[in-house]
Order: structure tokens, then sequence, then C-alpha cells
């Protein structure tokens, strides 16, 4: 199955609403998703919004991944 090509912005904004709760207003990092040349995309997060991130979050996050590289590749 071919993978389906999706902007960076709006694959963080499918990462960020799969790792939180929509409806939750605590303070959220930014995320960034980028080129990586050995797996093809993968997510940075600001240095000071790592620290919003619980391990639970980072393991989430991980997975996450995962899961949607198999599906989504960027627009280039």
């Amino acid at each position: 199955m071919a993978k389906k090509r999706i902007s960076s912005v709006d694959l963080s904004w499918l990462i960020l609403e799969e790792l939180f709760d929509p409806r939750s207003r605590g303070a959220r990092p930014s995320l960034a998703v980028v080129d990586d040349h050995r797996q093809g995309w993968r997510v940075v997060v600001a240095k000071g919004g790592q620290r919003l991130l619980t391990a639970s979050d980072q393991r989430r996050l991980a997975d996450i991944q995962r899961r949607l590289r198999l599906v989504y590749e960027l627009e280039r």
C-alpha cells in the first residue's frame, strides 16, 4: 500500500491531537516534523517543551511516530 503524502504542519497537528486530550487546557510542547533521511521523518520537541513531557508521553510519542510512519510520508 502506498503511503499518503502529508505536509509537516498537518502531521504535527495529527500527532498533537493523538498525544494529548483535545479538551485539556494544559500546556503543550511545541513539536516540529522534520525530514530524516534514514526514517523518512521524525518529530522534534522544542527544548523548553521537553520538560512538559512525562515518561509516559515520550513512550506514546514514540509509538505514534512508529505507527504514522507506516501510513504517511512528507510532501516535498
